[in-house]
């Protein structure tokens, strides 16, 4: 109570001025009207206001009664901190606001050391998938064709794995690990299913590239070389057996190029097509056929969003998949 009417006396003198000059003003308009106020009536005109201040002290200290009850245990703990209400919030803030960066910075240390091991163990791992795999071609002809086409998927598959995680993590550094330039476009689709020439064959199923040589796009190579991979995968993973092509066109109209890649597999369910770039989303083909992390769409998306290409699915179930990357060149 005492902070209280400490932090409220300026207000109490203003009040108590502002009756005396009322009272000095009604007692001038008595003289001159040749009467004067008795003492009684002075006393009432005191009084009165006074009673309507104090009820109205009441009020209002019974909505700030917690905080000046945290404010003395404040004290208490701070024999330093100050007693006057704007003071008090001010320092309060001020611990607080040094309280949340101190917070920020620890969570800024911490992703950064997650980012680090990420980045190190990814790098670590893909040493020995890389040995696992040089030695599975050398000993390809001492080992049952089976289990060759066998450990080569699996091994594919570790493989697409880690750069998954890899460029999930990078991904939060984007703005620092981009560089867009001119490139041709055949050559970078090309290369990427150079790679997965292994998996074509196993699913029976051939690419057919209907790509001019001359077609330039602006992106950055690398993070494209990403989007075009995840998008070949599925196509690959969820082919079924009548198909036999996945193909590469491009369709130029006016300042907007389009890159398709579309395949006759199993298609994307209707009710799945509105969450197929959602995190982790897997969907009834995640489910019915292999695993999938329901993280490579959702890559793909965030990584064209940031590099101005619109990436967008159509989908007819037991028909294929149409996949179209929009480059937006002047």
């Amino acid at each position: 109570m005492r902070d209280f009417l400490k932090d409220n006396l300026p207000f109490i003198l203003f009040f108590y001025s502002q009756c005396v000059l009322i009272i000095g003003i009604a007692q001038l308009a008595s003289i001159i009207a040749g009467q004067s106020m008795g003492p009684d009536i002075l006393i009432y005109l005191i009084v009165l206001p006074t009673f309507c201040l104090i009820v109205f002290l009441l009020f209002r200290y019974g909505k700030f009664r917690d905080f000046y009850i945290k404010h003395e245990q404040a004290i208490e703990s701070f024999p330093e901190a100050p007693n006057h209400l704007l003071e008090n919030i001010k320092r309060q803030h001020d611990i607080k606001t040094n309280r949340y960066a101190e917070e920020v910075d620890k969570l800024e240390q911490q992703k950064q050391l997650e980012f680090n091991f990420i980045q190190q163990w990814v790098h670590q791992m893909k040493t020995p998938v890389s040995v696992m795999h040089l030695t599975m071609q050398k000993e390809k002809l001492n080992l049952p064709e089976d289990y060759y086409h066998s450990m080569t998927e699996e091994l594919e598959r570790l493989q697409q794995g880690l750069d998954l995680v890899l460029y999930q993590s990078r991904l939060q550094k984007f703005d620092r690990d981009f560089h867009v330039q001119k490139l041709a476009l055949k050559p970078m689709v090309t290369d990427v299913i150079q790679e997965f020439k292994s998996s074509f064959i196993r699913h029976h199923v051939f690419p057919t590239v209907t790509i001019d040589e001359t077609i330039t796009v602006a992106t950055d190579p690398k993070w494209f070389r990403f989007v075009i991979t995840q998008l070949l995968s599925n196509a690959i993973k969820y082919s079924k057996e009548s198909s036999d092509k996945i193909y590469f066109t491009v369709m130029e109209k006016a300042k907007t190029l389009t890159l398709e890649i579309r395949d006759t597999g199993h298609g994307i369910p209707t009710q799945d097509l509105n969450r197929v770039f959602d995190p982790f989303f897997t969907g009834l083909n995640g489910r019915t056929f292999r695993e999938s992390t329901g993280m490579g769409l959702y890559l793909s998306k965030q990584i064209c969003d940031a590099l101005g290409h619109d990436l967008e699915i159509t989908s007819v179930q037991d028909k294929g998949t149409a996949v179209t990357i929009t480059f937006q060149n002047p």
